[in-house]
């Protein structure tokens, strides 16, 4: 996910929260948050419990976010916003919490939106994954897939191509809807088997090397431990190469971040 993605991302996100944009330069987002945002980007418990029982009005936070620490404006304060940034993964998990799921009709332009006729929009679904590569070190990436529920076309960077495009919550008028041929379920497998090939195509170096390390670790622990073991010096050994496999086995993790049924033209997206 590059720089210009996460900006993209965090705009959206500040804008469907509520939060107030103060200045947004080419580097930075100087943004006063809604209480919501605040409540989940920064650990304020008691300050809320405090604010809530005692009725006084609530003071959110303004964060100073950047995403070009190289060109910030002189003398300005901020947090970095990267992939990988507490604060950006934070930002992640809220929107996870509020935006698991919605359903959104691409908005007409010009003259089509008079148009006399009714026009068919495509069903597609779209899903945002964030996929982890997992041992004893970490890396995530994050992937936007849309699925076609009629012909099952399967396009990547479906979250950039939607961004180029309006949407809202209610269906236009003179518009109507294609049945789907392929149920929820069958998309999201669909979905998941395209991720499965790109991960078998990818360098798997790392978990190589990773499982090297595991095994490394494991040829240590038995020399540690002596042939014989007591009850309890067995069940010591058992659990700490529970704990090696945990910890140095190559895994790949996939997890939903959102989703969203998206109708839209033929030809949106491609």
């Amino acid at each position: 996910m590059n720089q210009q993605q996460i900006r993209s991302f965090t705009e959206r996100y500040l804008r469907l929260q509520g939060c107030h944009i103060i200045e947004s330069g080419p580097a930075h987002i100087t943004t006063r948050l809604s209480i919501q945002a605040d409540k989940d980007l920064l650990n304020r418990p008691f300050y809320w419990m405090y604010v809530e029982k005692m009725n006084i009005e609530p003071q959110p936070v303004t964060l100073n976010l950047v995403f070009d620490p190289a060109n910030q404006p002189p003398g300005l304060k901020g947090e970095a916003l990267f992939f990988g940034a507490p604060r950006f993964s934070q930002i992640l998990r809220s929107a996870q919490k509020h935006g698991r799921f919605a359903r959104l009709y691409q908005v007409p332009k010009g003259k089509e939106a008079f148009a006399s006729q009714s026009k068919a929009y495509t069903p597609w679904l779209g899903v945002n994954y964030k996929l982890s590569y997992i041992c004893d070190q970490k890396k995530d990436r994050l992937l936007s897939l849309g699925i076609n529920l009629i012909s099952g076309e399967i396009t990547p960077d479906f979250y950039q191509q939607a961004q180029s495009f309006q949407w809202q919550s209610k269906l236009p008028a003179h518009r109507h809807l294609l049945p789907p041929r392929l149920s929820l379920n069958e998309a999201v497998g669909e979905l998941e088997y395209v991720v499965h090939e790109q991960i078998q195509n990818e360098d798997l170096s790392w978990a190589e090397q990773a499982q090297e390390r595991c095994e490394a670790e494991l040829a240590q622990l038995d020399s540690f431990y002596p042939d014989s073991l007591s009850e309890e010096a067995e069940r010591d050994k058992k659990q700490r190469r529970e704990e090696i496999v945990w910890q140095y086995a190559p895994r790949a993790e996939l997890h939903c971040i959102n989703a969203g049924l998206f109708y839209a033209e033929a030809q949106t997206f491609s």
